[in-house]
């Protein structure tokens, strides 16, 4: 059974566009803190969270958004996050966007890599994921 983590965010004028609805970004970077709360939340601790430069975290390579209804200024979005698919050095973290009927308002999905690096960006690697990590995240 995979961790799950759930936070509500608060739909702000300035996350919107001149329609008045959810300008397509902000569902990104609020799945960026989702997948930080995830971790979090499952006690998973990285060198990233800590501030300063980094050897080991968990960069994106890949985001994607399906937009099911818009959301407008001062509604409240539950937003639901897990681990939907491991592999050897990578992991798809899904994120659900519920308005308060629970009707869906956007899902996502973010695929990262578990990586190290010794120097500048130039030297990142992917390598495995913990175990201890995929325990605490439920693989």
């Amino acid at each position: 059974m995979p961790f799950v983590s759930r936070h509500e965010v608060t739909v702000e004028w300035g996350d919107c566009d001149p329609a008045g609805i959810v300008y397509y970004p902000a569902y990104f970077r609020w799945s960026d803190q989702a997948s930080h709360r995830l971790f979090h939340a499952a006690g998973v601790e990285r060198d990233e969270m800590k501030g300063g430069p980094w050897k080991e975290g968990t960069p994106l390579v890949a985001a994607e958004c399906s937009f099911r209804r818009p959301s407008q200024p001062g509604e409240k979005l539950v937003v639901e996050s897990h681990v939907s698919r491991f592999g050897r050095s990578s992991l798809t973290i899904s994120h659900v966007f519920r308005d308060a009927t629970g009707e869906i308002a956007a899902e996502g999905s973010e695929t990262r890599i578990w990586a190290r690096k010794e120097g500048d960006a130039r030297s990142l690697k992917a390598v495995p994921i913990p175990e201890e990590v995929r325990k605490k995240l439920g693989e």
